[in-house]
């Protein structure tokens, strides 16, 4: 009788620590599944806890972390990726709109012009910017397709430096404007050297840094525009910005950094101009004096023989 009653006292403690036992499994599997859903949701990031102390189930826990962590890593290498393709895409379109103005703005003066000479000068301007207009295109299907690598790898751009008059680069460049400053009420006043200004840098990155740079005070600049070129190849941009401060000054040549919020500009502009002249080892910094916004651009002089 005895040996009886220690058997199912044994029995009752067994069957307690089984029910015990799948409470706790129970429990352990419910919050898994929490914790699942909420991955799944995107609603947390925080790596599965569980309060259990099952073994089993801290081994599925520990499984699904690795491989809940590779998904991430996953996801965010695939939102980098477009988040790039993206940027240089929306690059490639705020560089597409300047030879555009610039073309619009040779039609307009040939409209106005007697001058065959000229016209024809005109003629070769335009063309010149047509042809831009295809290596942006050509840009452009680079980056679109760059988001696959093993098809279409995308190769480092490079530029290359040659000796050019930067004062002819830049004359042009405010000619290209002239439709653009007239529409705005702008006379840009501009002091450029009567004599060839030799700098070392790829004339299509000059011809951009110049646009991105007018560009851009077309859009902010009220009623001037200071342009000077200095014998040792420095062009400083200037123009009245009585919104800014000399932290949003500073931040200029940040990507996507615009003046005012929500405004359409992208915010590319001054980025961009920054990337083409330190390629071609020059230097651009913006500086705030009194109301006035000053664009400091230094080219790398040519190298005198001894």
């Amino acid at each position: 009788m005895q040996i009886l009653i220690v058997v199912c006292i044994i029995l009752v403690i067994a069957l307690i620590a089984a029910v015990i036992k799948i409470v706790l499994l129970r429990r352990g599997y419910d919050e898994l599944t929490d914790n699942i859903k909420d991955q799944v949701n995107c609603d947390t990031q925080i790596p599965v806890t569980l309060t259990t102390t099952d073994s089993h189930a801290r081994r599925t826990a520990e499984l699904l972390n690795k491989e809940l962590a590779n998904l991430q890593k996953e996801r965010n290498e695939y939102i980098d990726g477009n988040r790039k393709v993206a940027e240089a895409v929306t690059g490639i379109s705020h560089d597409i709109r300047t030879p555009l103005t610039a073309i619009n703005s040779y039609l307009d003066l040939m409209a106005e012009e007697k001058d065959e000479d000229l016209k024809a000068q005109y003629l070769e301007r335009i063309k010149s910017r047509t042809l831009s207009l295809s290596d942006l295109a050509d840009e452009l299907f680079k980056y679109s397709t760059s988001a696959d690598p093993t098809r279409y790898p995308v190769q480092n751009e490079s530029v290359s430096s040659e000796s050019i008059d930067i004062c002819r680069v830049l004359e042009e460049c405010i000619l290209s404007f002239y439709a653009a400053f007239k529409d705005k009420g702008i006379e840009p006043e501009i002091k450029l050297p009567e004599h060839p200004v030799d700098v070392l840098c790829d004339k299509k990155s000059a011809n951009r840094i110049f646009e991105n740079i007018i560009s851009n005070a077309l859009k902010y600049a009220d009623n001037s525009l200071d342009v000077r070129l200095d014998d040792d190849g420095t062009a400083v941009f200037s123009n009245p910005a009585p919104t800014l401060t000399p932290i949003s000054a500073a931040k200029l040549f940040d990507r996507y950094f615009t003046v005012n919020e929500g405004s359409a500009s992208t915010g590319l502009g001054f980025s961009i101009a920054k990337e083409l002249i330190s390629k071609n080892g020059g230097t651009i910094d913006s500086s705030l004096k009194d109301g006035i916004l000053y664009i400091t651009v230094k080219f790398k002089q040519v190298s005198l023989p001894d």
